[in-house]
């Protein structure tokens, strides 16, 4: 995390020093001149819905000059044009695939959620540039800076910069600079690649497999990729030293990668590649030579040297490898400067449905030979674990770590390091030296055990040996029970790999929200049932211990919809995934063929073994989106409203035990939601869907909108329990890159600035929502990427199953609050807010401090408090600061009390 903000610090200085010779592609972005209309600055302006009351003016700037000031005092909720934004319309060209580099000063006051998005749009179809974030302006003038590349052509003439938010409230701005940005993205870890002759570390495995990890290509799903190291370690797949790798696949061990949208996917890998992590950087143009040493089980089996360039071009060379050892070599010349290898075995190339390939001496380098190898230093030394993710399961056994080191010189070294462990909060709590006598020529092992005894939570280890540091992200936490049946918090889209499902397990996150049982998939005639494919996907998940909401996504399917091919072809000119997919978004024909295809699925899953599926979910962003009829076509809430009642009375009359999920799964300002509840939508429906993607605000902003929401149900029939199905909350404390994404443009526009701040925003949330009826937070979603790659979206995991703080934090908040029967009560004052629930037999509280002074608590007799991460504070006391405590007693009245 330290190697990249420096590097970012560096780059933003010396870009913000080119700036001035660069055009600046906003117009008035100084706000000093004044338009036609005295007062106002020349070429902004505001928009947004009439009842939205709102005017831009010029005001005092940060360094005496002029700003623009955007005032919003009247704010009506509802559709997406309810909004108060300054823009700039018809100034801004953008070209496809350039960098751009976004600089401002602002600073805001009264905006009720504190964020403020930001984005450049085309009015032409109304379709984002590329740019689609958000800044938290506090009350004091502050600089933000936003690097993001063209994803389409911008013509200045439809245009429109925009800074928008969704409340009353001023927002002030000043010194808007926009200048293209000529250094691209820079990638991390990056392994320096100059004064050493061959890149790659550890590069013949005598530290162990200390810097691989496993890489292939062809998988479908999104952006499917290995997720771990595949292979092992072997003397008999050595060549140089002791050790090798070595890759063995065969029907019964390969491994199979799983996907539920939008064709599902159960992919068993018949291509995996050792590849190093980490990024060289090396000279576009440059003539490099990839070399490993390789031995078969057999005559012809096929082999891959490759080189991934960061666009995800590939360079690769197949081989033929037999049962002696050999020295294969690769040439290539990259057009861009970051890359990693990999070496592998294919089976698809080989034609075979078994072999085993045995790796070693792995070298790249200059040049259009290969040289003789030599690893990439004399001495190296790595830390490792022996766990899955470096997870821990014994919190009073804590954590062991090997440390691993490897001579290539003729003299014994003895080596001296210090292994350092830093907790959640960034402190550092343990420090334990080491020192290994290595032999000439040898490997040498030294294990570090019972490190943060009795601590549980997140926790980063970092080994320094001389002026190399090496860490691991880790964690020590008690598993949940085995066979768990319920949790409060979920993901949509069970993660790819089996292993990532079952640690999520093991955090106490057992629902997943499958997509599988599309109609299309399930009935492609009218009335020929196929239920092969949603089985496939839908039993994995149940035969690994989970729950799952099975969504009915699509309205149609090819045979049965009411979709006008004219529609379509304007919507979706071109062949390929939105062209597929518009026609099953619109309704059918008859609403009794979509009823009998919903009552079917209940049938079916109903009876399912180990357990049965329970909750059903009906459509997935209906109106407001082109998911499920959408409005662009034509339908309205009355439409979703008919389809929805057709299919829960048939779908009680298949199970009267089923959960109907139904709602128009937007968030709390949306005009559909709170129309659904209105127009008699909760007659319907058990569970009332939510989705919120919201940029990172406040957890407290969220208190009035959930009250309010309980509030209309209650008068409207209700209240029904609320299940938030996608919810966008990422951050990655070591990006892959700068900038970095974690998605689409919504999904980008949730990332919090660190992983702490994102965790406890996730304890903060699920408390207040919770306290008004939510039961579910779903993230979005079960995703992974590949090595080196972007996977904040998975949210919980880094590469190999490491976790993020998230994981730590999710698995300590459902140990302690699980599902809760009913919140007890609010205690809300003198800053302090503390939500308290009664969950099985005893009474949490979720509790912390907003307004940024700690306060301490002496606590009631039975009361006993702990830290985000689960560790008992001191006897009797708890400090309340902006992170969430837990407050733990056998009923609430204590608790109270010690919040006085």
């Amino acid at each position: 995390m330290l190697r990249v903000a420096i590097v970012f610090l560096v780059v933003g200085c010396a870009a913000f020093g080119r700036a001035a010779d660069q055009a600046n592609l906003v117009a008035n972005g100084s706000f000093e001149d004044s338009g036609v209309q005295a007062g106002v600055p020349a070429h902004w302006s505001v928009s947004g819905n009439q009842p939205i009351k709102q005017q831009v003016t010029l005001d005092a700037g940060r360094d005496g000059n002029r700003c623009g000031k955007l005032e919003c005092s009247a704010f009506v909720a509802g559709g997406p044009a309810n909004h108060a934004m300054i823009c700039q319309v018809g100034q801004v060209q953008l070209r496809k695939g350039q960098w751009y580099r976004l600089t401002l000063w602002a600073k805001a006051a009264a905006i009720e959620e504190g964020a403020v998005e930001i984005a450049v749009s085309n009015m032409d179809g109304w379709e984002n540039g590329g740019l689609a974030d958000a800044l938290l302006p506090q009350a004091d003038w502050a600089q933000f800076e936003f690097l993001f590349r063209a994803k389409v052509d911008v013509p200045a003439a439809s245009s429109r910069l925009q800074f928008y938010f969704h409340s009353t409230g001023t927002l002030w701005l000043d010194d808007v600079v926009l200048t293209e940005w000529q250094e691209g993205q820079r990638w991390f870890p990056t392994i320096a690649t100059d004064g050493v002759k061959n890149f790659v570390p550890n590069s013949s495995f005598e530290c162990g497999s200390a810097n691989w990890g496993s890489f292939t290509w062809g998988l479908g799903g999104w952006a499917g990729n290995l997720y771990r190291l595949e292979g092992v370690i072997s003397a008999e797949a050595a060549q140089h030293g002791r050790s090798g790798w070595q890759i063995a696949l065969d029907p019964r061990n390969l491994p199979v990668y799983w996907f539920d949208y939008y064709e599902p996917v159960r992919q068993p890998v018949r291509r995996v590649l050792v590849a190093n992590r980490g990024w060289f950087q090396v000279r576009s143009g440059d003539c490099l030579t990839l070399s490993a040493w390789l031995r078969a089980d057999a005559e012809g089996v096929m082999a891959q040297l490759v080189a991934s360039e960061a666009s995800g071009r590939l360079h690769r060379k197949a081989v033929s490898v037999g049962p002696r050892w050999q020295r294969y070599e690769f040439t290539f010349a990259p057009a861009q400067p970051y890359l990693f290898i990999a070496v592998g075995l294919d089976l698809e190339a080989s034609q075979r449905d078994a072999a085993r390939l045995s790796v070693d001496a792995v070298q790249l380098e200059r040049g259009d030979t290969a040289t003789d190898y030599e690893p990439r230093h004399v001495v190296e030394s790595y830390v490792e674990t022996e766990e899955v993710g470096n997870m821990f399961r014994d919190v009073g056994q804590g954590a062991t770590f090997h440390v691993r080191a490897y001579n290539d010189g003729p003299v014994a070294r003895q080596l001296a390091g210090q292994l350092s462990v830093t907790d959640f909060f960034d402190r550092v709590v343990a420090e334990r030296p080491a020192v290994l006598l290595v032999p000439a020529r040898s490997a040498a092992n030294q294990a570090i055990s019972g490190v943060c005894q009795g601590r549980s939570g997140f926790f980063r280890a970092q080994w320094k040996l001389g002026d190399n540091v090496q860490s691991l992200r880790c964690a020590i936490l008690e598993p949940a029970a085995a066979g768990a049946v319920d949790s409060p918090l979920g993901f949509n889209h069970a993660y790819p790999w089996d292993f990532l499902v079952r640690l999520t397990h093991e955090a106490g996150i057992v629902w997943w929200r499958d997509w599988s049982a599309k109609w299309q998939t399930v009935e492609p005639e009218r009335a020929r049932f196929d239920f092969a494919v949603p089985d496939e996907q839908i039993r994995r998940v149940l035969r690994l211990d989970g729950q799952v909401e099975v969504l009915l996504p699509f309205p149609s399917t090819s045979w049965s919809t009411a979709a006008r091919q004219e529609e379509i072809d304007k919507a979706a000119p071109e062949p390929g995934y939105p062209r597929s997919r518009l026609p099953l978004a619109c309704a059918p024909r008859d609403l009794g063929d979509f009823a009998s295809y919903a009552a079917e699925v209940v049938r079916r899953y109903s009876q399912e073994q180990p357990h049965a599926v329970t909750h059903y979910q009906l459509l997935n962003e209906p109106i407001y989106t082109s998911y499920a009829l959408p409005r662009q076509f034509g339908y309205q809430l009355a439409d979703y409203l008919k389809l929805l009642e057709a299919a829960s009375r048939a779908m009680k009359a298949a199970d009267s035990d089923c959960v109907v999920v139904g709602g128009i799964s937007a968030n709390l300002r949306s005009d559909l939601t709170n129309e659904f509840v209105v127009q008699g939508g909760l007659r319907w429906v058990d569970v009332v869907d939510l989705h919120l993607y919201d940029p990172p605000r406040p957890a407290e902003t969220f208190e009035a909108p959930f009250r309010a929401f309980a509030e209309l149900m209650r008068a409207h029939g209700g209240p029904k329990p609320v299940w938030i199905t996608e919810w966008g909350c990422y951050a990655d404390d070591d990006p892959p890159s700068v900038p970095h994404t974690v998605g689409d443009e919504t999904m980008n526009r949730c990332r919090w600035s660190s992983e702490r701040a994102a965790t406890e925003h996730i304890v903060k949330f699920t408390a207040i929502s919770f306290a008004h009826g939510v039961r579910k937070i779903f993230f979005h979603a079960g995703t992974c990427g590949p090595i080196n790659g972007s996977d904040a979206g998975g949210v919980l995991f880094e590469y190999g199953g490491a976790p993020r703080k998230m994981y730590a934090g999710a698995s300590v908040l459902t140990r302690l609050l699980g599902v809760p029967q009913a919140c007890e009560r609010v205690v809300l004052h003198d800053g302090i807010r503390a939500y308290v629930f009664r969950t099985g037999e005893r009474s949490v509280a979720i509790a912390w401090r907003d307004n940024g002074q700690p306060k301490r608590l002496r606590l009631a007799p039975h009361v006993v408090a702990l830290d985000i991460m689960g560790n008992a504070l001191p006897a009797g006391e708890a400090e309340l600061s902006q992170s969430p405590v837990y407050l733990v007693a056998p009923a609430a009245e204590p608790i109270a009390r010690s919040l006085q």
